[in-house]
This record gives structure tokens, C-alpha cells and sequence, in this order.
């Protein structure tokens, strides 16, 4: 017995996985750093490009000068657009993240982001693509349609753990489907 009066040996009844703001702040924070240095990269191009343009004769800075300079520009600009989007949407991800339990899984059933289903109302429980800069998620379907989405990255818990507790409290009925991480 503990101090509590309970066999440290008590049966689990429920995986419960809280958010984690800190795997978001740690995304945000990334991010944020990868848009500085893009940023940098942009005006370092820029100060090149200028500086080609004073250091090179009149004559070489015809058609090909120009195509480079498109060239050198567009790409550093594409690349700091691109990091900036991500960002944005790290920092849209922080503001929506969640509070108190994100997942839970136990004897009576499933619940993903607010949604819950008693085992016989679960359809499907996998993990999908989560699409262009975001992190893979877990995905609750019920046999009646409705679905729901939590980010892998707003908690800290590893998908085999997920299907593992799935099929032993839904006595081999239901697994998480973990084909979308597969290469």
C-alpha cells in the first residue's frame, strides 16, 4: 500500500492525455526563428543584387542581368512567404489549442477533442495526413457520420500507445489505423 491507502499495483481504467501548449509554443518558436532567418536571406539577396548592379559595367547589366535578379529575389521571396504562412498558421494553431483533456481513452468508450463515443458508436479511429506544414491527426468517426480531429502535436503521447490502449479497452474491436505514418 502507498500513502494514499492504494496498491501501488491498481488496475488502470482510462488513458487520458491532456494538451500540451508546449509542444505548440515549441512549434511557434521554430517557426518564428525560420521566418528570421528567411527574412535575413531576403535582404541579404537584395544587398547583393544591388551591389552587382553598382560593381558591373553598364553593358552587363542588360536581359541576363535581369533574369538573375528575378531569379535570386523570387526564390528568396517564395521561401519567406512560404515560412511566413507556416508561421501564421502555428500561431492560429496556438490560439485554438484546446484546454484540459484532449484525448481519452477507457472502458466505456473514446473521446477526441470533445467528442465522445461508447465503443459500439465508434466507426473508425486513425491517424490521417494532416495536410501542407501541420502534423499528421487523430481522426474519431462514428457509425453516425459525425468526426472529430485532434493534431498529434498538441499532446504528448506516441500513435502505437494510442492504438495499443484503443484495442485493449475495446476488447480487440477497435485499433487506431496508423497506415498514414507509414512511408
Amino acid at each position: 500500500m502507498n500513502s494514499s491507502g492504494m496498491s501501488p499495483w491498481a488496475p488502470i481504467e482510462e488513458l487520458a492525455v491532456p494538451y500540451d501548449p508546449a509542444l505548440v509554443f515549441g512549434k511557434v518558436s521554430r517557426r518564428r526563428r525560420m521566418m528570421r532567418s528567411r527574412l535575413i536571406s531576403l535582404g541579404l539577396s537584395v544587398i547583393i543584387v544591388v551591389a552587382l548592379y553598382l560593381w558591373l559595367p553598364v553593358e552587363a547589366t542588360g536581359v541576363s542581368y535581369l533574369v538573375l535578379t528575378a531569379v535570386l529575389l523570387g526564390v528568396s521571396l517564395v521561401w519567406f512567404l512560404v515560412v511566413l504562412v507556416s508561421y501564421r498558421r502555428a500561431k492560429a494553431e496556438l490560439a485554438g489549442l484546446g484546454a484540459g483533456t484532449a484525448l481519452r481513452i477507457g472502458r466505456a468508450g473514446v473521446e477526441v477533442a470533445g467528442l465522445f463515443a461508447g465503443w459500439p458508436e465508434v466507426a473508425g479511429l486513425a491517424v490521417v495526413k494532416g495536410g501542407l506544414g501541420r502534423s499528421p491527426q487523430v481522426a474519431l468517426t462514428l457509425v453516425d457520420g459525425r468526426r472529430s480531429t485532434l493534431p498529434l502535436d498538441q499532446v504528448s503521447v506516441f500513435p502505437a500507445t494510442l492504438d495499443s490502449t484503443a484495442r485493449a479497452y475495446s476488447a480487440g474491436r477497435h485499433g487506431v489505423d496508423l497506415s498514414a505514418l507509414e512511408i
